[in-house]
């Protein structure tokens, strides 16, 4: 192998040089850098109400990061959030709702959560991050736009890495905020209520594509229209006087049994905190319920408005990449896969449905795939729990995924849409994903159609997809390392002349 390696040409060997994660090693310095530390100053020295100024010309300059050097900067923000967010009856749901003066200061959390987001993505070491009661908050929050950069936030601490894998990853815990992200991801119910993930999706995108029409059709399909009906119909049980809602009790038969059904939540005039309000106060509903049916309301009323109910299709799915990563889930994701067994095939669905189903949404589908992966390889507890889930990424679903991979490489000919470079990126980080952490071998390597599928990266100049040239180049050379017919077949293809 390290000669077939020194006879590559210089630039397939300087992208092979790391054969850890993508990135140079982390240097780890006690005393932050001077222009992280005048950074941090500059915002700390700043009034705390104007904290977005100088947060936003905030980039990433600063190589592989250290979170140790930036901990000042989230103590910061911490105290941020518990001056504007902690006293806040609207994300504590507290019996007085409704009584917020001051709107949420949105500018400035979307911010801090951007800020927290790009160093949590460029700093390895960040399991000792906390505030997350804050993020309870956050997920609070009737503003769809906020929950996403909260979600993407949590997403980047508890991201898996790929050179991490086989149990030696350290897995970050989302702690009580887990029950958060159940009820989120749970989207419009289970498949056995009649609206799985994929069917929600497809009836909005369809929707969507309606509004879009000169001359929309005048009788809809029966099934979207069941579909439109279910998913904007709130459906809510309270149990006895500890109350327990739906999702969390197998107990339909319990005499306190109190249901709470309102259908066409999507007509109702009515904001979503004054709903609840009047829930709590009719069926006394108690606290720590009151964010599973604030979820409920949120993703009935989402069918009002096709880009509202996009939103909460992207909420459910950034919900479940947090939690199948968080270390600390296993009982809610027992909850949530004894609902959807096949949420795995859910997601597939959704990233084969090229004409029906917009790039974004494939693109979270494929990085919900991966990180379930992710989680399935490097914990033995959490492969117990994702055993039952239909995760097989072998035999038809692999080749399904190649050839989802292959169209969209294609199409990169074509089309420069930020959107299908960001889908490709989430196919070659599954697969990295997958070489990664399988021994596969070398004959099921080259039946699966791996390396040709990936060598048309490889004479891709275009400087706008030189990422996903190294992701491509990465694969490539983790599936050489795994076997030599592997090497032959990437000489016979003309691989290294590609370069």
């Amino acid at each position: 192998m390290t000669t077939l390696r020194s006879s590559w040409p210089s630039r397939l060997r300087q992208l092979l040089s790391s054969d850890g994660a993508i990135g140079p090693s982390v240097k780890l310095d006690s005393e932050p850098p001077p222009k992280i530390k005048a950074f941090i100053e500059k915002v700390i020295q700043c009034p705390l109400q104007d904290i977005g100024i100088p947060l936003s010309g905030f980039r990433w300059e600063y190589n592989k990061g250290n979170f140790h050097h930036w901990r000042p900067l989230f103590l910061h923000f911490d105290t941020y959030f518990k001056v504007y967010l902690s006293c806040r009856n609207d994300l504590t749901l507290s019996d007085r709702i409704l009584e917020d003066e001051s709107p949420l200061p949105k500018y400035a959390i979307m911010q801090i959560l951007r800020v927290m987001q790009i160093i949590l993505e460029n700093c390895p070491n960040k399991s000792s991050f906390d505030g997350l009661e804050h993020f309870k908050l956050l997920l609070a929050s009737t503003d769809p736009e906020i929950l996403i950069a909260a979600l993407e936030t949590l997403s980047a601490l508890v991201k898996i890495n790929p050179s991490k894998l086989h149990g030696s990853a350290k897995m970050v815990g989302c702690g009580s905020v887990n029950s958060y992200l159940l009820s989120l991801a749970q989207g419009w119910g289970s498949k056995e209520e009649g609206l799985g993930l994929y069917s929600c999706i497809i009836a909005n995108e369809k929707t969507q594509d309606e509004a879009l029409c000169l001359f929309p059709s005048d009788v809809e399909n029966g099934c979207d229209q069941s579909n439109y009906r279910i998913g904007s119909t709130l459906y809510f049980e309270l149990h006895g006087s500890s109350a327990q809602s739906k999702e969390h009790s197998g107990d339909k038969d319990s005499p306190n049994l109190r249901v709470i059904h309102m259908p066409d939540m999507h007509l109702r005039k009515e904001d979503d905190l004054f709903l609840l309000k009047q829930c709590i106060e009719q069926y006394s509903v108690p606290s720590d319920l009151r964010f599973s049916l604030l979820t409920r309301i949120r993703y009935a009323r989402s069918f009002r408005s096709p880009r509202i109910c996009s939103f909460y299709s992207r909420i459910c799915l950034l919900a479940f990449i947090v939690l199948v990563q968080s270390s600390d889930a296993h009982d809610e994701l027992v909850s949530f896969f004894a609902n959807e067994p096949e949420y795995t095939n859910e997601l597939i669905r959704v990233v084969r449905s090229e004409k029906t189903v917009s790039g974004s949404l494939r693109t979270l589908a494929m990085l919900a795939l991966g990180a379930q992966l992710a989680a399935y390889t490097s914990s033995h507890e959490r492969a117990r729990i994702l055993s039952g889930s239909s995760i097989s990424f072998a035999g038809g679903n692999r080749m399904i995924l190649l050839n989802v991979l292959q169209r969209a490489i294609l199409s990169l000919k074509s089309s420069n849409d930020p959107s299908s470079l960001a889908f490709v990126e989430a196919l070659l980080q599954f697969y990295l994903l997958h070489v990664v952490s399988t021994s596969t071998s070398g004959s099921n390597i080259r039946g699966s159609g791996m390396v040709p599928t990936f060598l048309p990266l490889l004479e891709d100049s275009d400087p706008a997809h030189i990422h996903l040239v190294c992701f491509a180049v990465k694969t490539l050379q983790k599936l050489m390392d795994y076997s030599s017919s592997a090497v032959s077949l990437f000489k016979e293809l003309g691989g290294v002349l590609s370069f």
